[in-house]
C-alpha cells in the first residue's frame, strides 16, 4: 500500500468508484484501487473529494464561530465541522492551528 500524497488518477478512479457504489463498503472500494487502505480511501473523500465540501477559505464569520466552539466545547473538530456548512473536520482543526500559529508570531513581533 502506498504512503503519501495521493495522484490525481488514484483520485479519479476514488470518485468513480464512490459514485458508481456509494460511501459505505470502504473494504471493497480499497480493493479496487489497490493501491490504499480502506482509512486512507474513507479519508480521502471526506476530507477532500466530496462534492459537497467548500474548500474556499474560512471566513471571518466562521472562524468567529469555531473560536466560540472551542471556548465552549473544546476541540471537538468533527462535531464543530457539522456545526458549519459543509466544512470537513479536517479543515477546521487546520485553520484553527494556523490561526493559533499566527497568533504566536504575532506575540513574538510584539513582545
Amino acid at each position: 500500500l502506498r504512503r503519501g500524497p495521493w495522484s490525481q488518477r488514484e483520485d479519479e478512479i476514488l470518485k468513480h468508484l464512490v459514485n458508481s457504489q456509494g460511501a459505505l463498503n470502504w473494504v471493497r472500494i480499497s480493493h479496487q484501487i489497490a493501491t490504499r487502505s480502506p482509512k486512507q480511501c474513507r479519508e480521502r473523500y471526506h476530507q477532500n473529494l466530496k462534492a459537497s465540501l467548500n474548500h474556499d477559505p474560512i471566513t471571518p464569520e466562521e472562524g468567529a464561530h469555531i473560536e466560540t466552539m472551542v471556548a465552549q466545547i473544546g476541540k471537538r473538530w468533527a462535531e464543530i465541522a457539522r456545526s458549519l456548512t459543509n466544512r470537513s473536520d479536517n479543515a477546521v482543526k487546520n485553520w484553527w492551528n494556523g490561526s493559533m500559529n499566527r497568533r504566536k508570531r504575532l506575540m513574538r513581533r510584539q513582545a
